[in-house]
């Protein structure tokens, strides 16, 4: 089966293009007929929420359709299409390819009725990655859900980590977290954990210590003990769940009962309810690193097995494969967006006239927006 990967990253060094490029060509080494396609139009703003992209869907917008018309003609050589952002494809367009589609989003449910909600239904498959949100989906109509865990890249631990280590090396870092600390959501519970355990080590945006650099990232994870996990709201749904127990850190995440989906809680990762709750519970496996250990490994054990690169992407194949055998013969889409392009001179200026007045009444506001957000962010803080 040969798959087209189509992303929003942009051209730059942190989490763009080559990111999903270098992650293909491991899958492709691993057995995986996969691709990457950019459904990049903007490379400031790579990212077109719905309401934007309808318009300019709407509207005939030439940067959108000639986009969408190589897609449609890289498309005749594959099987299968997957959306890996959820972003940037509108409904009206995925409803007529001819092959498998693919909705892939990690943004629930912040970003649901901006991004997944208005086009996921329009899918033959959703690969979600919030684990919490599937039922989301099925109100919403979506009949064929999978949960697509994000595990960890070859780069977020060290191969060379081994069983004995987690269970009788030193960890000087009894706590560590590696996340923002501006956003309103989940703000007041960072800032609760981190007075009662100042000495850990927290890195990122609004942090005293700043980011951490990269090269750092994996060594201080390796030396530990507890990893906490906060989210913004449901989940688990950050890489932070898997490179924790891929590094020997005994993970203590939120979102217990969804959480317990993912690993065994008390045998693999701890779980937590509350703010008070975690620290609680940070302060016993401090005290008992035995106990901590135990689960470090077997933490380990279960994330190198089952939410390694392959093993996530293997569960897209599979879910694509059972789906072959009941998908309807769909209509092609060769000629949809060329037809699209075909239209009077007066209407083409009226359209591009539109799109003019729009994107200049849209950029405004988004400049103001922005201005806002950084006046308010400075008097909360």
């Amino acid at each position: 089966m040969k798959i087209l990967l189509g992303h929003t990253f942009p051209e730059k060094a942190a989490f763009g293009s080559s990111w999903i490029e270098d992650w293909l060509y491991r899958l492709r080494c691993a057995g995986f007929e996969v691709y990457p396609f950019s459904l990049v139009v903007n490379q400031l703003r790579p990212v077109i929420y719905f309401d934007e992209l309808d318009i300019l869907w709407r509207y005939k917008d030439q940067k959108l359709l000639s986009m969408y018309e190589q897609l449609s003609k890289e498309l005749l050589d594959y099987d299968a299409f997957i959306c890996f952002n959820g972003a940037n494809i509108h409904p009206e367009f995925v409803a007529n390819l001819d092959c498998i589609t693919v909705y892939g989003c990690f943004d629930d449910p912040e970003s649901s009725e901006k991004l997944s909600k208005p086009v996921a239904t329009a899918f033959d498959l959703a690969m979600v990655g919030n684990i919490a949100e599937l039922d989301t989906y099925r109100s919403w109509g979506v009949k064929n859900i999978h949960w697509w865990p994000l595990g960890f890249r070859y780069d977020d631990y060290d191969s060379s980590l081994t069983e004995q280590n987690i269970l009788e090396a030193k960890r000087n870092v009894d706590v560590t977290l590696l996340c923002e600390r501006t956003t309103r959501y989940r703000k007041k519970r960072v800032e609760q954990f981190v007075s009662a355990f100042p000495n850990g080590a927290y890195f990122g945006r609004g942090w005293p210590s700043g980011f951490l650099p990269e090269e750092q990232r994996i060594p201080l994870l390796q030396q530990s003990r507890i990893g906490i996990n906060i989210h913004n709201s449901t989940g688990p749904i950050n890489f932070r769940t898997f490179y924790l127990p891929a590094n020997g850190v005994m993970q203590i995440c939120d979102n217990k009962s969804y959480f317990g989906k993912i690993f065994e809680l008390g045998v693999e990762a701890v779980g937590y309810d509350s703010i008070d709750e975690a620290i609680e519970l940070t302060r016993y496996y401090i005290e008992h690193d035995a106990d901590r250990r135990r689960i470090a490994v077997a933490g380990w054990k279960r994330t190198l097995t089952d939410y390694n690169e392959v093993s996530c992407f293997q569960i897209v194949v599979d879910a694509i494969n059972g789906l072959k055998c009941n998908i309807k013969e769909k209509a092609s889409c060769k000629n949809d967006v060329i037809l699209l392009q075909n239209e009077g001179s007066l209407r083409r200026f009226i359209n591009k006239f539109i799109l003019f007045v729009w994107v200049t009444f849209n950029t405004l506001r988004l400049k103001v927006r922005a201005v806002i957000r950084k006046f308010l962010s400075k008097i909360i803080s």
